[in-house]
């Protein structure tokens, strides 16, 4: 889990860290394709699957990353890459060990991280390195309208996550919180 730097305002500048307020009403819906393969996945597991593989091709990323929050824990549950290396699959973090991470899952608002930010949290940057990934957008899976999974897309190089693709992100998490809400309420009546 990177976290963003902590104290950090609504975004002046893209390479800064990033505290997502705006939304996409006036523009054409561009989630149809990820919420349609959303909708076709039969099991939870595929849901979480589809999830990130569609946001990692949504928003032009190398990889995303799924983790399960349970109470004060994350852990990762379900990743693709582009290059199909792994990620971070079956580590598990401490939610107050990353500050802004822990405000990503209780505020239910995006956050992104750039490693050649100049405020970046050495921390971070470290994690960012260890990944081999420049840049990192945080999103909350909400269920429930609470946040049941922290959603990690990662970018390399140079290409900061502007506000059109964190709207598009967060637009995919809703489609894919939805979709996992259909399906617990199908088992719950069957």
């Amino acid at each position: 889990m990177v976290p963003v730097v902590a104290g950090s305002s609504p975004v002046r500048h893209p390479r800064s860290a990033f505290k997502f307020r705006g939304s996409r009403a006036d523009t054409p819906d561009m989630t149809l394709p990820a919420a349609e393969a959303l909708q076709r996945e039969t099991t939870i597991a595929g849901v979480l699957k589809t999830t990130c593989v569609e946001l990692t091709n949504a928003l032009e990323a190398e990889a995303c990353n799924l983790s399960r929050v349970i109470g004060q824990l994350l852990v990762d549950l379900v990743e693709h890459s582009r290059d199909g290396r792994r990620i971070q699959l079956g580590r598990a973090y401490l939610v107050p060990d990353y500050p802004v991470t822990e405000e990503v899952v209780e505020s239910g608002e995006p956050r992104t991280v750039w490693l050649y930010d100049p405020g970046v949290d050495p921390g971070e940057a470290a994690l960012l390195r260890e990944l081999d990934f420049d840049a990192l957008l945080m999103l909350p899976l909400q269920l429930d309208e609470r946040c049941w999974g922290l959603l990690e897309v990662y970018r390399m190089g140079t290409r900061v996550f502007s506000s059109e693709d964190i709207a598009l992100g967060i637009e995919i998490a809703a489609h894919a919180g939805r979709a996992v809400e259909n399906l617990q309420r199908r088992a719950a009546a069957a």
